[in-house]
């Protein structure tokens, strides 16, 4: 399957609920009550940042070259610190795909986002990526992050870029 991608524009914010709804609703509905409307309006914020502040929030959209229909998406914020140290990291908000693609396709679009996130690090100083997941099946997330270079502590991945 072939793909690329693009930044998030306002018109991709429909789809990129949408996935979220289908395919990562239920692993959070046991603990939050999910709103469509609060996620569209993040989204739209994290687009506006992403267009008239660049660097401030990086939010990606994988789109099929045949339907122009979203397959994926990541987004990441910056400013983010750990408690014991003051180096700033970018924190990833939401990696999100559909989960009806091909296994090959689903692990190629993350290792793809893993790709762009730290492009986009590099390209604004930021040292330290920090990619997490609250799924409950997390184990191959964590594996493909391990095999870039992440050092994984529990559900959260960390890598120094400098």
């Amino acid at each position: 399957m072939k793909y690329t991608w693009h930044p998030a524009s306002g018109t991709d914010i429909p789809a990129i609920v949408a996935i979220a709804e289908t395919h990562f609703q239920t692993e959070i509905d046991d603990i939050f009550v999910p709103d469509p409307i609060a996620y569209s309006r993040n989204v739209a914020t994290a687009v506006i940042n992403q267009f008239y502040t660049p660097g401030s929030e990086l939010i990606t959209v994988a789109k099929s070259d045949d339907t122009g229909r979203i397959l994926a998406y990541l987004w990441t914020i910056r400013n983010q610190r750990a408690p014991w140290s003051d180096q700033e990291m970018s924190m990833t908000r939401m990696i999100h795909l559909d989960m009806s693609l091909p296994g090959r396709t689903r692990v190629r679009l993350v290792q793809d986002m893993i790709e762009i996130q730290e492009t986009w690090c590099r390209a604004y100083g930021i040292s330290i990526v920090c990619s997490t997941t609250m799924r409950h099946e997390q184990a191959g997330f964590l594996e493909l992050h391990r095999r870039a270079g992440y050092s994984v502590r529990g559900s959260y991945c960390y890598r120094r870029l400098v």
